[in-house]
């Protein structure tokens, strides 16, 4: 059995407490999951493929990504 990850494989969860809405994260976002709202962060985790730059470029350390179960098998 393998499992391969793909788009809305992950859950990018925002600590709003913690994020400062700078832009890093959007910047570096391969897929453009990340937007900067009025407010705040938005996030369209559909597309996420888990590649954690957001995760690692976050200054405020306000990010955490979730593994959802979405599995497919050969």
């Amino acid at each position: 059995m393998k499992t391969m990850l793909t788009k809305g494989s992950y859950k990018i969860d925002i600590d709003y407490g913690m994020c400062g809405n700078c832009g890093a994260c959007v910047a570096v976002c391969p897929e453009n999951v990340l937007h900067l709202g009025p407010i705040m962060l938005v996030s369209d985790d559909d597309e996420c493929n888990g590649c954690r730059f957001c995760i690692i470029t976050c200054p405020a350390d306000a990010l955490r990504l979730m593994k959802t179960s979405v599995d497919f098998h050969e």
